[in-house]
């Protein structure tokens, strides 16, 4: 249970682009006269149902034909084939539903790459087009140890001496750090910082807030997100 609570987490700051300060560096771009409020809630709760909807159209798949819940990312692959094959023009609807799936997941890592490539562009003054191919190439780089970890390197355990991690390969591992370790921290962080280091007027500001609600965020920011992220990534690692 606490390490389901755990990978949701990490799922949840994932998704939203939180831990991974996405959200942020999207913000220092859009306009002043965006209602960053309403871009909140619209963008938690369009998730949040987008999430459901894909619970509702997998797992009945799952349980259906006996697959194994606890697959992982490639859950995907393996249900929704099998449930468009059953579907008129199944063959046509598999290969038009991969092909939206490659465009959603280009969409996720040119906005994920706008991080490097705006800290490059910043800091070292680099045209955006060199910064955009040297952290493209770096991502492909590291990228390869996953994708060896599913045809070369998946007898590979570098952790194998750790029971936990016995049989967990490099995709695992970096799975593992990234969705329950490094995105809680990233969301730990943000939190600290908006409620610590951040003037409250900014919030007031920016969020279109009255004084009550800013002190309740506040003290949201400062006390209670903090305490809840580091129990939900504690909890599981201690008992």
């Amino acid at each position: 249970m606490l390490a389901t609570i755990g990978s949701a987490l990490g799922l949840g700051f994932f998704s939203i682009g939180v831990g991974l300060t996405l959200m942020v560096t999207y913000a220092a771009y859009a306009d002043r006269a965006i209602n960053l409020r309403h871009a909140a809630i619209i963008t938690v709760v369009g998730d949040t149902l987008i999430s459901f909807l894909a619970g509702f159209a997998v797992f009945p798949v799952v349980f259906a034909h006996g697959l194994d819940p606890a697959s992982g990312p490639g859950l995907v692959f393996v249900t929704m084939p099998v449930e468009l094959a059953a579907m008129p023009f199944g063959g046509a609807m598999t290969v038009a539903f991969f092909l939206l799936l490659t465009v959603a997941a280009l969409a996720s890592a040119i906005s994920l790459l706008e991080m490097p490539v705006a800290y490059l562009h910043r800091r070292f003054a680099w045209p955006r087009a060199l910064a955009a191919a040297v952290a493209a190439g770096g991502c492909w780089i590291a990228g390869r140890a996953t994708a060896l970890s599913f045809n070369r390197w998946a007898d590979w355990h570098p952790l194998a001496a750790i029971e936990d991690f016995a049989t967990a390969t490099v995709f695992d591992l970096l799975d593992h750090l990234t969705s329950n370790v490094m995105l809680p921290l990233g969301g730990f962080a943000i939190a600290l910082f908006a409620g610590w280091v951040m003037p409250a007027t900014v919030l007031t500001e920016e969020l279109h807030l009255g004084l009550g609600p800013a002190r309740a965020l506040v003290i949201l920011l400062r006390y209670v997100a903090p305490r809840g992220i580091a129990a939900a990534t504690l909890a599981p690692l201690l008992i």
